[in-house]
C-alpha cells in the first residue's frame, strides 16, 4: 500500500506521507463500529450467537518501510493504474471518457474499469461485501494482478462484439503511460 495519491510531479507519481494515519483511524472506525454493535446489543437485551472472526480482518498490510513518496512511472515500466480507494471515493480528477458513471463513481466489473489499461481495487463492495477495508486491499490488487497477467483484464461484459470474438486480449491503455 501507499500514501494518498498527490499528483505527478516531473514524471513521477508523488504520494502523500499519512498511510499510517489513515490506517489507524479505519481501525478506530471499525472498533466503534463494533462496540456501538456491542451495545446495542447489551441494551437491547439480545442473545446473539458467539462472535466469529471476520476474514477481512486476517490480512496482514504490507507497507514498504521506509514510506514510498514518489515513483518514476516509466523506470517502473507502469502501464496500468490500479486505483485502491475506501469510503467514497473523490474521483473529479479522472479525465477518462466512459470511466466514471453520472454521479461520479467508477464505471468497473470486479475491479476492472470500462476504460482499457484502468484499474479499481478497495471500493465499496467492489467485489465482496469486504471490498471496501484496508485488509482486503491485497486480495483485491492480487486479484487484479493475476488477470492482468493472465491477459484477461477486461471482464467479457465490458468487451464489444468484435473484442468478444477475437478472445480476452490484454487491452492497450489509454492512459498515455507508455
Amino acid at each position: 500500500m501507499l500514501g494518498r495519491f498527490r499528483g505527478v510531479e516531473n514524471d513521477s507519481l508523488v504520494f502523500g506521507d499519512e498511510l499510517h494515519a489513515n490506517m489507524r483511524f479505519a481501525d478506530e472506525v471499525s472498533a466503534n463500529t463494533k462496540r456501538l454493535v456491542d451495545e446495542y446489543i447489551e441494551r437491547a437485551g439480545l442473545d446473539p450467537p458467539p462472535a466469529e472472526g471476520d476474514p477481512a480482518e486476517t490480512v496482514e498490510p504490507r507497507i514498504p518501510d521506509p514510506l514510498i513518496r514518489t515513483m518514476d512511472w516509466r523506470a517502473c515500466g507502469i502501464r496500468s493504474v490500479v486505483w485502491c480507494t475506501g469510503f467514497t471515493g473523490d474521483f473529479t480528477w479522472v479525465h477518462l471518457p466512459g470511466a466514471l458513471n453520472a454521479v461520479g463513481q467508477p464505471v468497473h466489473a470486479d475491479g476492472v474499469g470500462a476504460v482499457p489499461g484502468l484499474y479499481f481495487a478497495g471500493l465499496d463492495f467492489g467485489s465482496t461485501r469486504k471490498s471496501g477495508t484496508i485488509p482486503a486491499l491485497a486480495e483485491g490488487a492480487a486479484r487484479l494482478v493475476e488477470r492482468l497477467v493472465k491477459g484477461n483484464a477486461t471482464p467479457s461484459c465490458m468487451l464489444g462484439d468484435s473484442e468478444r470474438k477475437k478472445g480476452s486480449e490484454f487491452p492497450r491503455s489509454p492512459l498515455n503511460l507508455s
